[in-house]
């Protein structure tokens, strides 16, 4: 009784144990396609089998063990009638058979480049972009050392520059107002200097 438990929590098809229930219903999937297509297929008729094998792996028809064992079958049986090697399509494997870990990836792309001479996309993309952000950097600069409006750089140089056109223009005034009273006769202008203005 413990072993029919067992086999229930299992998900078997067609003899393959599979690890997941989606992969037990696609293996049942393909025991149907290879049901139907027995039905269809003439083992009599060899350019029949081809086609049928052919369309198979083309289309891709199969996704699990059990159809690539039909695949297998047939191309046994196209051997037999009297196809070369040649002449038949490999049968694709769509899952890698051994894992490798990610230090195994890193060691075979470094026997695959190992002295450098492929530059990575990424490597490049990084280099270009840095050297566009110094550009944009020191054009920040430029701008900022240049332009009119105060800024943290050119603050002291713009206010000096305000103040001495402010005094140049106060000047001029005080000079067009003495020239004033000295045509309208005022003789005293010492009030404006010392900031005593008297009414």
């Amino acid at each position: 009784m413990a072993s029919n438990k067992e086999n229930k929590d299992k998900f078997i098809v067609g003899g393959y144990e599979f690890l997941t229930e989606t992969d037990a219903e696609k293996g049942t999937l393909d025991l149907s396609k290879i049901k139907v297509l027995e039905t269809k297929v003439k083992v009599s008729r060899p350019d029949d089998m081809l086609a049928v094998y052919e369309k198979a792996i083309q289309n891709r028809i199969f996704k699990t063990p059990l159809g690539w064992r039909y695949l297998t079958d047939l191309r046994e049986k196209l051997l037999e009638k009297g196809f070369e090697e040649q002449d038949l399509i490999p049968i694709p494997l769509e899952i890698p058979m051994t894992r490798q870990s990610s230090l195994d990836k890193l060691s075979s792309k470094k026997k695959e480049n190992p002295s450098g001479e492929k530059v990575h996309f990424g490597r490049i993309l990084s280099i270009v972009l840095n050297v566009a952000l110094i550009i944009v950097v020191i054009l920040m600069f430029v701008i900022a050392s240049t332009s009119e409006n105060d800024n943290i750089i050119n603050y002291k140089r713009n206010i000096t520059n305000r103040y001495s056109a402010w005094d140049e223009e106060l000047k001029e005034r005080e000079k067009a107002v003495r020239e004033a009273e000295k045509r309208l006769g005022i003789a005293d202008s010492k009030g404006y200097d010392e900031g005593d203005v008297s009414y």
